[in-house]
């Protein structure tokens, strides 16, 4: 029994594969595309003539109808040309048929020559593989990416008259060999360019020793965004299967060469829509979220973002992955991300500087604390309140702890998380719940601690449960079993506040972002103090 000739479609957020039958007979002459083809299928039908004839085979004359199965499943997103002429050659015992189970993965132009498919070559092979199909032909420039897939033998060929030489001595013909995955990274970007902010350094050294989300405020100029950029380098290289994950999501979007071991950083504009941040369009295409997984999504300015767009974020950042539903189309894309954020305290951006006053109004202040929504809001692990830093840390050593300190530092943390997996059955707290972090060590006075806050601050379930994570990852990073006192307090003191009625805090507790209405009037009003 012959082999089916396969080409593969796009739908959704993987590949399947197609099966392309051919049949000739008498009749006008005319050719027959069945099995909702999309308008690049289409077209094919008028290059394969000049394709054949160019390498000296002649085109049926006649009936010629091509049928692509399953025909329920729209065919879009990758080139059938080559599938489509392989089978016509077959059919008409110009050329044998190939050997084994082959994807053929290609457009021909009017010359014959193949052309790389636009996007999707990687989901292409691994939905080969999937299928017990292990060879792959398609065009030199996309033999690379389809390479990438474990188990597939990809040929790179250059025209269609190659490609019959292959199927008649394919011993003649090496695959491709994948290149090593690239561990490029930025080497200029250093923690030691942060200077002073040591509350803030020790949040960010937290939030990537635990995966936990991190929003930084302050007047502008005090280095978050700085501090933010540079906790790329900090994240650990990615798995072979993560770093085949975010390829399979790049893939969607256009060619690839290598695996990348680095994980993303994905920083928006503060004019992004929601499609360009959740993803969507026609077709489905990922958008930033899903393009940062297993990395860090940076919203710098994130007030500035619509409030549709900040809202979406809310059920990616809880299950994981984005889910998006069209009439015609559907797709899920996975989206691990640690979201990092910053912000002004206000719009004039002053309202906590110690030397420079806040220009704003009540209404202004009241409007733009209500851009981020107390939904959002509790969903960060950690809040730092930033200031300017003294001239004497700005021009002094490289404030501790250094580069080479921290490194080492958070891999012996995930060499201690790891080894404790395990017995408490999670590594990072970020996946832990609140019963499994309960039993795997929680001190007495630690628990007192976090009672008092409950009783007194206004925690959430989701906040208490935050708070827990974030006091292990602390005792984590101090290679500690056990959920001490000062761990729990150094949790608590990341909590973002609401605004309240009263008007003092714990001092370990973040500075309230805005004061009450009342503070504001008194401080704008003729003669009201400043205090």
């Amino acid at each position: 029994m012959e082999k089916p000739i396969l080409g593969a479609t796009l739908f959704g957020s993987h590949a399947h594969l197609i099966r392309v039958e051919t049949r000739t007979g008498r009749g006008l002459s005319r050719v027959i595309l069945v099995g909702m083809p999309d308008a690049v299928a289409r077209e094919a039908r008028e290059r394969l003539p000049s394709a054949l004839q160019k390498h000296q085979f002649p085109f049926p004359k006649g009936k010629v109808l091509f049928n692509l199965v399953p025909a329920q499943l729209p065919k879009c997103g990758l080139p059938f040309d080559l599938a489509l002429a392989i089978s016509l050659l077959v059919e008409e015992k110009l050329c044998p048929p190939p050997p084994s189970l082959t994807l053929f993965l290609a457009e021909l132009d009017l010359q014959g020559r193949l052309g790389p498919p636009a996007r999707g070559t990687l989901l292409a092979a691994l939905a080969a593989v999937q299928g017990s199909c292990t060879q792959l032909i398609t065009a030199p420039a996309a033999a690379q990416e389809a390479s990438l897939a474990p188990g597939i033998q990809a040929y790179g060929l250059v025209d269609l008259g190659e490609v019959v030489q292959f199927l008649r001595k394919p011993q003649n013909y090496a695959p491709q060999t994948p290149l090593s995955p690239s561990h490029l990274q930025s080497s200029a970007l250093r923690l030691d360019d942060l200077r002073g902010q040591k509350h803030a350094r020790k949040a960010a050294i937290l939030a990537i020793a635990g995966r936990h989300s991190l929003w930084m405020q302050g007047p502008p100029g005090t280095g978050k965004s700085m501090l933010a950029r540079r906790l790329s380098h900090l994240l650990p290289d990615l798995s072979a299967q993560q770093a085949l994950e975010v390829a399979q999501i790049e893939a969607l979007l256009g060619p690839l060469s290598a695996l990348s071991l680095r994980p993303p950083f994905r920083a928006p504009h503060t004019s992004a829509s929601a499609q360009a941040l959740l993803g969507g369009g026609n077709p489905l295409r990922p958008g930033e979220i899903a393009r940062a997984h297993a990395g860090i999504l940076f919203l710098d300015e994130m007030p500035e973002f619509t409030r549709p767009v900040l809202e979406g974020l809310r059920q990616p950042l809880e299950e994981k992955e984005v889910r998006l539903q069209r009439a015609r189309a559907w797709a899920t894309y996975p989206a691990d991300v640690q979201l990092i954020a910053t912000s002004n305290p206000c719009p004039c951006g002053f309202a906590t500087h110690p030397k420079i006053p806040c220009t704003c109004t009540p209404a202004k202040l009241q409007t733009y604390y209500q851009r981020i929504s107390g939904p959002l809001r509790d969903r960060f692990d950690l809040f730092v309140e930033m200031s300017p830093s003294t001239a004497e840390e700005l021009e002094g050593p490289p404030s501790p702890p250094h580069d080479e300190e921290v490194v080492q530092r958070l891999q012996k943390t995930r060499q201690f998380q790891n080894q404790q997996k395990l017995q408490r059955g999670f590594g990072q707290s970020t996946s832990a719940s609140l019963e499994q972090i309960q039993h795997c060590g929680l001190e007495s006075q630690a628990a007192g601690v976090l009672r008092q806050a409950v009783a007194k601050l206004p925690l959430s379930g989701r906040g208490v449960l935050r708070c827990l994570r974030v006091a292990r990852t602390a005792a984590d990073y101090d290679l500690s079993v056990q959920i001490r006192a000062q761990d729990m307090h150094l949790a608590l003191s990341f909590r973002p506040l609401p605004v309240a009625k009263s008007t003092t805090a714990p001092s370990h507790f973040p500075l309230r972002v805005f004061p009450r209405r009342t503070e504001q009037k008194a401080a704008h009003s003729p003669g009201g103090s400043p205090n």
